[in-house]
Formats: C-alpha cells, structure tokens, sequence
C-alpha cells in the first residue's frame, strides 16, 4: 500500500501545518508580518542591537556582531561573554547577510512605509 505512506521527514523536522490566510483587507498579512518582526529580533547585533550589518561571528563563542561593532574587541575578547576573540577566529557570514537582505526585502513587500513611518533594515 504504497499511496497511504507518510512521507519520510528526519527527526526534528516534523512538517507543520501551514497557518491559515485570511482574507484580503486590512489583516491579510498580519501573521507574515508578525513572523517577519520576531525574525528581526534574532538578526540583531549583539552590541548595538540594531540589524546586522556585515555580520561576524567570533569563533570561540559564536556571538554575532556588526563588523564595525567587533573591530576593536578582535585579538582580545567577546564584549559579550569575555571568551578570547582572536583573529584566526573571526568569521564573517555572508549567507546571514544574505538573509537579511531578503529580510530587508520582505520587509517592504509586507510593510506599509506610509503607515510605519520605519525602515528597520536601512
């Protein structure tokens, strides 16, 4: 019985439902909207706290900063949680850089600029 198999998913990777859109108007993308906000949240600097810009990572912890944000703390520490940052360790992410450039983009598919009166990805 071949047509009643679920499909395969790895462990951890249980598909969800997709939530249900409601009708054009006002609130059609209020959830696409909502999700968009907490993803912002998480594509922070952990210095400055604004969006990342040009985002690094320190090796030995792996928080996450802007490069300007980390420039001065390389060869010596995380501002974070004081672990050493040292040179060699420093990554910078191109494929978060990436995302947040098709956050930025959403963003204003999603967001009214008139209305907001806010461009948090400038």
């Amino acid at each position: 019985m071949q047509g009643n198999r679920q499909p395969r998913v790895r462990s951890g990777n249980q598909p969800h439902p997709a939530p249900a859109m409601k009708p054009a108007g006002r609130g059609a993308w209020a959830h696409s909207r909502a999700a968009l906000d907490r993803l912002e949240k998480l594509l922070r600097c952990s210095r400055c706290t604004n969006i990342l810009r040009e985002p690094v990572c320190l090796g030995g912890c792996e928080h996450i900063f802007c490069s300007n944000c980390v420039s001065d703390c390389i060869g010596s520490e995380c501002p974070v949680c004081y672990t050493p940052a040292w040179i060699q360790d420093v990554k910078i992410n191109r494929q978060l850089d990436s995302m947040i450039q098709l956050c930025s983009k959403l963003q204003n598919l999603l967001h009214d600029t008139d209305l907001s009166g806010r461009h948090p990805f400038c």
